[in-house]
Formats: C-alpha cells, structure tokens, sequence
C-alpha cells in the first residue's frame, strides 16, 4: 500500500485530493514512518479514520483493521483529525460534508514524535480525555528509551534458525520461548527445549547474558488481550528466543523489579495498546513513558518489593497497580477510565486495584 500513497503524492496536483482505503499500518507500522512524514509535511489531512473489519466490511480476517484517508497537496498538517474504533459504514454517512469532524481527536505532531519517535506513528487515541491522559503522561515522564533511563531491548536466540542446537534431553540452558513468559514470572519448569551454555554463547557473539538475571518482556501480543504488555524477570541459567524482549544492559536488580511492576501495570499497558497490533516491538517500549522516582524514596521500594511478591506468588496486584497508577501521577477519574479499557480482566480486580488506588490518595492528602 506504501506504493500506491507514494505514487499518489507524485501524481497529484498541488489543491488536488487524494483519498484512500489502506491497511491501518499506514498508522502504526515502524516501516511507514517515512510515508507519515511525507504525509504530515505535504499535505493537510483531513480525513485519518481506523476502522475495524469485525463487521464483516471487507472479506477478509475480522480482526484486521484498514485506514481511510483523505488529504490535500500542497501544504502541511497542523493536526490530524483521528478517529478510531469505528465499526460500521454508517458512520461514514453521518460525517459532515462541510465542517470538522467533531468526534475525531487532534493530534498534533509533536505529540506524536513525543509518543512514537521520528517515525510518527499514529495512536489509538479515542476521545478527548484519553487524549488529556496521554499528552499529560507523555511530557511528564522520561521514555524508557531516552537518557534517563538509557535501556534498550533485543532479541537472543532465535527459535526457528537456532533451532539445530536445541535439544530435549534436559541437559543445558532451558530455553524460554514468550508463551513462558507470565506477569511477573518465568515458567522455566514448562520449557521443552534446552541449549548448552557454550552453544548459547557463541550464537550470541560471544555474549552470556544468561549468567544473571535480566528483565523481559513478550513480544507477541494483542491490544484485545486480557494484557498487552507481559514482562518478568529472567533469572539466571535460562536463555531466551526471538518472542521474548531482553533489556541488553540490565541495571541492578532492584531496578529491574520496579520496571517490572511498571510494566505490568494497567497504565503502561493502555499506552502500549495504543500502538499495539500483533507484535509488542522494541521501538514501542523505547517510547514507553515510565516515571523515574528517587532509588531512595518509598514508592520505588515498595513497588520493587511488591515486584518480588508477586513473582513469588503473593496476592498483592490491587497495591502494585495502585502505586504505578499513583506514580504516573493520574487522579481517580483517570485510572478508571484506564480500567475501563480491560474487559478482560475480571471486574473484582479492575474494583480492587480502583478502591487501593484511592486508599493511596486518601492516606497521602491525610
């Protein structure tokens, strides 16, 4: 699709129109960025609309999504109207003909180089407290990516090409794969495969960093899973293959169970899910916003150590949730509307992680 918008720029006079029906990676996809750019920069958007096939629209797979889109040559987009969500063709006959769309939401530029980097891919942004929830996240907090936090994740071995070197024999490293991977937990005992640490090494350039624990996270995903964003920590003596995401310089191990409770947080997951199709990749979480609290202060020792409780299996999620919601600096009103976007989850967790959050806000203005 990427070819035929292209072509369309080159063929289109300037005060022209240009219209499309394209799959909604023209949005998303780490591979679109320079499209967007040219979009964003050339023309004025008028039209930016994500609509889901679960209707049957298109004969194709209903949980595939497609972009409608509709510009003008010849100058710059201050704003994208983005409209998400949309289900039925109906909508399109109740747009105005003359005048804005009045449900889409305007998403400046710069908010989106905030959340996505250069490439400017477009959020799934619904209305316009989402929007406020977001903006006010997105500049309040430091990315994972960016200096202050300065981590990086990538890949270690690789199921299908490394798969010659695996065994089943129970002899080696056990290899995890990301189904493995549960909040909070590495299921080790369920792996089949494993790899000698030698053979490991040398697939990874020379590189062991199965000798301590490192945090990860899954890369497949769905943004209608009951969560999106999965991580624990992977401890030493397992290696781990190309579904599962491994911060390259792990910090101390304190500060990997604080960023695993953060992750597995209901927040970081409802901004994840705003760039999330299939696939959880590395470019989404270097532009994750995570608050950065002093080592020394209470709400990073105690999410740290809630980290570990709950890897350990005790039940205290309502009060991790509710410190990273409070960390993210949101009010009441806002955490439930990041709930509401977790159907999934059972309605008892969804209240109890709402009553400890305002438990939290109670006893801190008290």
């Amino acid at each position: 699709y990427q070819l035929f918008v292209e072509r369309a720029l080159s063929l289109v006079r300037p005060g022209g129109r240009l219209g499309f029906i394209v799959p909604s990676g023209l949005a998303s996809d780490h591979g679109s960025g320079g499209l967007r750019r040219e979009l964003i920069t050339r023309t004025a958007i008028d039209t930016f609309m994500t609509i889901e096939n679960r209707a049957g629209i298109f004969p194709i797979h209903r949980g595939l999504k497609f972009t409608l889109l509709t510009a003008t040559p010849g100058c710059q987009t201050d704003a994208i109207p983005a409209r998400s969500g949309v289900r039925e063709t109906g909508v399109l006959d109740r747009l105005p003909d003359d005048e804005i769309d009045r449900d889409a939401v305007a998403l400046a530029p710069s908010l989106l180089a905030r959340v996505s980097g250069p490439g400017l891919a477009i959020p799934d942004i619904r209305s316009q407290a989402d929007l406020s929830l977001v903006s006010r996240i997105v500049w309040s907090h430091p990315a994972v990516g960016d200096a202050e936090w300065g981590l990086r994740f990538g890949r270690e071995l690789n199921a299908t090409e490394d798969r010659p070197h695996f065994s089943t024999d129970f002899h080696g490293l056990p290899v995890a794969e990301g189904k493995h991977l549960h909040p909070f937990a590495v299921r080790v005992a369920e792996t089949r495969l494993r790899v000698g640490s030698d053979v490991a090494a040398r697939l990874l350039g020379g590189r062991r960093p199965f000798t301590r624990p490192r945090l990860a996270y899954r890369d497949v995903a769905s943004a209608s899973n009951r969560l999106t964003l999965i991580a624990a920590i992977v401890p030493r003596g397992v290696v781990t293959t190309h579904t599962v995401f491994v911060v390259r310089t792990p910090p101390d191990l304190e500060t990997q169970y604080f960023l695993c409770a953060m992750f597995n947080s209901y927040v970081a997951n409802h901004l994840v899910r705003m760039r999330v199709s299939t696939h959880v990749g590395a470019a989404v979480i270097d532009r994750l916003p995570v608050p950065k609290p002093p080592r020394e202060s209470a709400a990073f020792r105690r999410l740290a150590s809630l980290a570990v409780a709950l890897a350990a299996g005790h039940p205290v999620a309502a009060e991790q949730q509710a410190v990273a919601a409070r960390l993210y600096g949101i009010d009441a009103e806002e955490f439930a509307l990041v709930l509401d976007g977790f159907p999934l989850v059972p309605a008892a967790e969804r209240a109890a992680a709402l009553d400890a959050f305002r438990c939290i806000v109670e006893n801190s203005s008290s």
